[in-house]
């Protein structure tokens, strides 16, 4: 077992088990926040945890991985405890986090396990056998289709363009957060759409973009990764559209999973999980899994959150789009 830094390895040679420890997704997020990877890695090059030294002015932290819905998808107790330990022996005096996606809670000496999402993910082949779907599902799609609208599968630059203004709507609008930066889709766009893994999903009425996901591919698993919709055509039911057009895909092109990506535990992620789970898609458990060194002051996060906090209110405050996209350009990767 040893450490290798991306920068003198060729990311090639590391296995990946799911999209967000893949070559491509570590070069997505390095190339937009600037952030270096490292990876503990095996002789046998079996198993390998990606991670990021993130330094800020409140505490330094090891991120697996940052910005992503989760790490590993397997839960190896004995490989993730000594890679691990092998991070504490290297990072006494750093904060440990890494996330998996397991059926049951990994226990690992010196780390505290913590559930705090759900995964789902639909067995293609199970959908296209089963035919329990619920009427008012199957209604709305109907009316959706009688509305007018219509669904495209967009491969060209400008797709971006079209789903970056309802992203940045929702997110300033509804959640009140600073959007992504558009050179973050941007770096997806090529690293995957360009090189045909992956597209944008549209829904159109007419002649109006109405919503969007951004549609990844790895290890002929399609990833839901980003979708935002404009808020005054859901009543057209475009979302429910584009699900039933994601899973037809799915079918048609002989893929065999569709991973619809990470919902948070709390109450207020239960109508997403719902929406997810339409059609019959498996909740599993996400575990994020970490460590404070044991002289931690732990009145340090409170600090760096209402300073996160206030970067993201006071550029909302004015009200300003460009101000908006200037902050986050500049703040989105202390979110890390």
């Amino acid at each position: 077992m040893k450490i290798v830094d991306h920068k003198e390895v060729p990311l090639k040679c590391i296995k990946c088990t799911n999209l967000f420890n893949s070559r491509e997704w570590l070069s997505v997020i390095s190339k937009t926040y600037d952030i270096s990877f490292k990876s503990v890695l095996y002789s046998d090059n079996n198993f390998v945890l990606p991670f990021a030294e993130i330094t800020d002015d409140f505490f330094d932290s090891i991120k697996s991985i940052p910005f992503s819905d989760y790490t590993l998808f397997e839960n190896k107790d004995k490989l993730i405890s000594e890679a691990l330990q092998h991070l504490l022996d290297r990072y006494p005096n750093r904060y440990i986090e890494t996330s998996v996606v397991a059926q049951k809670a990994p226990q690992i000496d010196n780390f505290t396990t913590t559930k705090y999402g759900y995964l789902i993910q639909v067995d293609i082949n199970k959908w296209k056998e089963s035919r329990d779907w619920k009427e008012a599902y199957e209604r709305n799609i109907r009316n959706a289709l009688n509305y007018g609208l219509s669904v495209r599968i967009n491969r060209n630059y400008d797709g971006i363009t079209g789903f970056y203004l309802l992203h940045e709507n929702l997110r300033i609008n509804k959640f009140k957060k600073l959007p992504q930066p558009f050179r973050f889709f941007n770096n997806i766009y090529n690293e995957f759409i360009a090189k045909e893994n992956g597209f944008i999903l549209e829904a159109w009425n007419r002649d109006i973009l109405i919503a969007s996901w951004f549609i990844l591919v790895h290890n002929n698993i399609l990833y839901y990764k980003f979708g935002a919709s404009h808020p005054d055509y859901l009543h057209l039911r475009p979302n429910d559209l584009l699900f039933r057009s994601l899973m037809q895909y799915g079918s048609d092109n002989h893929f065999k999973t569709i991973d619809l990506g990470f919902s948070g535990a709390t109450k207020s992620y239960e109508g997403l999980i719902r929406f997810k789970k339409k059609e019959g898609g498996t909740q599993i458990p996400i575990y994020r899994i970490d460590r404070y060194p044991e002289s931690f002051n732990r009145a340090i996060i409170k600090e760096r959150s209402e300073h996160l906090s206030n970067i993201t209110k006071n550029a909302l405050e004015t009200g300003k789009i460009a101000a908006i996209r200037e902050a986050s350009e500049l703040y989105y990767g202390k979110f890390a």
